[in-house]
Order: structure tokens, then sequence, then C-alpha cells
């Protein structure tokens, strides 16, 4: 950052102070006060002489006590930059913490930003944004643009086994957005219990909450989601890819749960947020095919492109999609147009599904070099959920605070979260959600080093204790 200008300086020396004086004290204020931020370049001092109309060595030496003092950083033939030094804070007010990078990230949630094919992205939106006529910059149709709407519904129903019309889809930002317009629509309608599998998502279980609807936890096992005693207005699962155990719904809870449906007219949300990252077979085919007329699908680019973006989507049943337009005009009106209709150039051209298959390429390979190191490591612990994703989940013994040792791991430099964190009812079940998706492949060998040396101590000091 650099200042070209200094006339909000006044330099207006107090009774007895010199001309230099009274620069040194204006920028020192300046500094302490924030008006001039750390990094901020000042003005040369010849610059800042002939703006202030004083001569060059009044601003010479003012600089030169600033520096001795650690308030600038001067160095030969360069203007000078204002250090880093602590805040005056008028209001008394404690300094705002940071939080320190881990050394290690295995967040489970998050994909590898820098996989992002910002070339293709860059040239796709120019296209786009040439194509378009200059109604696309006005207000928009809350549902999306139709050519995006389009492209999703051919490339859904090409490897999602999707059935929808255009006229079904509305588009929305991230899976934030999608989860909230379908829990506005329960809530209009009524509804007042929403289940959630537990464990699941924690923000899920926020927004629920915050509507004012009762939050209802259902167990999951190996086969997913289990629909015994399913007492709900509307059930969100993650039937690809359970988050976080990585459990698949079974073909045998799938029926079940679509029997729910039809019996109570419980409405399904399926969460099919990273279905296109499966490495061993073809994912199975969305619920939403099977029974479109009692699932909403929610569908996201944050896996596969980058979270930034805030492009989603929902395709609803025929009989929600006006409420879904309506909520989501309420809300925001519509999401922005030529970011829709560059994903719609990258879907109609092929760019997209080749960058998936990149990136499928890359997460299949951080995945394998993490069970083996986790073999190599730590053999006696069980690793599980499919092959899929950006996560998997390494199962601790019965009993063991996995939140201690997720704390211990992030004093450690390794963010990772315990299984427990997802949790609605207590359970002594025990383990690490451990994420790859940020991992670069170099990284993953020492980083499942680091992790297991912890977690080996973690249970040898409970080994004692008990």
């Amino acid at each position: 950052m650099e200042i070209d200008e200094a006339r909000w300086l006044k330099l207006e020396p107090r009774s007895g102070e010199t001309l230099r004086g009274a620069l040194e004290r204006n920028l020192r204020d300046a500094i302490r006060d924030g008006a001039l931020r750390d990094g901020v370049r000042l003005p040369s001092s010849r610059a800042l002489a002939q703006a202030l109309g004083v001569s060059r060595g009044v601003v010479s030496d003012a600089y030169g006590q600033l520096e001795a003092q650690g308030f600038l950083n001067t160095r030969a033939r360069a203007a000078p930059v204002v250090a880093m030094v602590t805040r005056s804070d008028p209001d008394h007010r404690e300094p705002e913490q940071t939080t320190r990078a881990p050394r290690y990230d295995l967040t489970p949630t998050t994909p590898d930003v820098t996989l992002f094919p910002l070339a293709r992205w860059l040239a796709s939106a120019q296209h786009a944004a040439r194509r378009a006529s200059t109604a696309t910059l006005d207000y928009r149709e809350p549902r999306g643009e139709r050519a995006l709407r389009d492209a999703l519904a051919d490339h859904l129903g090409r490897t999602r086994g999707v059935i929808a019309e255009p006229e079904q889809i509305v588009v929305v930002q991230g899976t934030a957005q999608g989860v909230y317009v379908i829990l506005r629509i329960l809530q209009a309608r009524g509804a007042s219990r929403v289940a959630v599998e537990d464990p699941s998502h924690t923000t899920q279980h926020e927004r629920i909450r915050a509507l004012g609807l009762e939050l209802v936890p259902q167990p999951v096992d190996d086969d997913g989601l289990v629909v015994d005693d399913l007492d709900a207005n509307a059930v969100l699962v993650t039937p690809a890819h359970q988050f976080p155990t990585g459990s698949v719904l079974s073909g045998e809870r799938r029926r079940d749960l679509l029997a729910w449906s039809r019996a109570t007219r419980g409405l399904i949300v399926e969460d099919d947020y990273d279905a296109e990252f499966r490495y061993d077979r073809e994912p199975v085919r969305a619920l939403q095919g099977v029974a479109p007329d009692h699932v909403v699908q929610l569908g996201t680019v944050s896996k596969t492109l980058a979270p930034a973006l805030r492009l989603g989507w929902l395709v609803t049943p025929p009989a929600l999609a006006e409420e879904a337009e309506r909520t989501k005009r309420l809300l925001d009106d519509f999401s922005p147009a030529l970011d829709q209709l560059t994903l719609a150039e990258l879907l109609t051209r092929g760019h997209y599904d080749r960058h998936v298959r990149r990136a499928r390429t890359v997460y299949r390979g951080r995945r394998d070099r993490m069970l083996a190191a986790l073999e190599k490591h730590l053999p006696e612990l069980t690793v599980e959920g499919v092959a899929a994703g950006v996560h998997l989940l390494l199962r601790l013994p019965r009993g063991v605070d996995d939140r201690a040792i997720a704390d211990a791991a992030r004093v450690a430099g390794i963010g990772v979260p315990a299984l427990s964190a997802f949790r609605i009812r207590p359970s002594d079940e025990s383990g690490l959600v451990i994420g790859y998706g940020r991992l670069h492949e170099s990284a993953v060998a020492p980083a499942m080093r680091a992790l297991a040396k912890l977690i080996r101590a973690r249970l040898a000091l409970v080994d004692v204790q008990e």
C-alpha cells in the first residue's frame, strides 16, 4: 500500500515545538491510531517536503527519528514503510486474536482450491460475457439463468441419474443457502421437526435450530441412515457418501427411506455434496432419480471447483418449485448471472468434466498415500469410509476422548476434528475425521507420522491412567 498525497497532514507546531518535532509527532500518532497501517509506504522525503512546504532536511530528520523508535522501516534509495507496532485503543478493548494456520491442515470439508482451473474459468467467463446481452446485467430470474439450468439438467441426468426439467432447478449460493431455502419452505408449511444424520455437519444443526425447528438426531451405521423410528417432517441425508462416517446408504435403507416418505409425506433432502469423487466404482444413483416427487436434490461446486464461487442448485419436486423460487427471491433476488453463465460454459463444453477427472486423480492419489501411511504407523486402528470424497474416518478405541486428541493435535500444528464434534447425542464411539483435500502429496507421509506419534502418546497416557 502506498500514500501518494499527504493532504491529511496538518503541520501545526505546538508552543516551543520545532517543525521536525511536529511532523514526527503527527506521523507517530497516525501510526499508533491506525490511520497509517502496517505496510503503508510513505512519500519520499523530497515529495513530502514539497507537499508540506518545508525543507527536505525536516522530513529526513523526522523519518530518522521514527525509524529509531521502531515506527518505520527504511532502506537505501527507497521510501520508508510503516512498521508493525502496537496500536493505541481508545476503547481499551483486547486486541483481536488471530489463529495460526496449522502446519498440517486435515480439515475434512475443504477441497484443494489450488486445483481450481483459473485459466479455463477466465476464458469461459470472457466468452460468456461477450455473448451475453446487456439484459444480463439487469435484474434476473430468481430461479437462475436458463442456460445454466439447461446445462445442469443435462449434466445431472447424465452423471447422477437425476430426473428434472430446468423449471425444477433453482440456482442458489451454495449448500448453505440451498438448505436455508428448503427449511424456510418447510417452516411456512407448518413443519416442526427436521431429522439429520447423527453424526453430521454441525452447520446444518445450527441452521435448523436458528429457524426454531426441532432438530431430530437419527443414528447412522455401516449401512447409512437408520430409518427405523424416523419421526420428522423432513430428513436431511448424504446417501452417496455420509459425512463424516463415509458410509453409503444401502439399497435396503434407500427403499425404506423412500417408503417412509411416501407413507408420511415426509420430504427427503438429498445433499449430494461430493458424489462426483468416487474412486473405486461409479457412485450410487441419486435418490432423486428414483423418487423425484419426494426428494429435493441439493448440489454444489464448492467441492469440485471452489467454495468462494457460491454456486449451487436445488432440484425440487414440481410441487415445490414455485415456493423455492419465491423464497430465493425474498432472500437475495438472484445469484450472480455472469458466474452462472461461466459455469454453464464449463458444463456444456466439457471443461467441467475434464477438471473433475483431474481432481479425482489427485484426491485418489492422496487417499492411497494416506491409507498406506496409516497402515504403516497405526496398523492396529481401523480406517472407515468408502473410497470417495476428501476425507476418511480413523476409528479410535471406544471411550477414548477424541476431542482431547484433537486439541493436542492442534497444539502440535495438526488441524483435525474429532468425530464426537459432529455428534448431537453423546456416544462412546471415538475417532478422527481426517481430510486430505488440502494436504499436498509430499506432506501426507510426514503428517501421518506426526499424527500417529501424537495418538500413540495419548493412548499410552490413557492406558497408564486406567
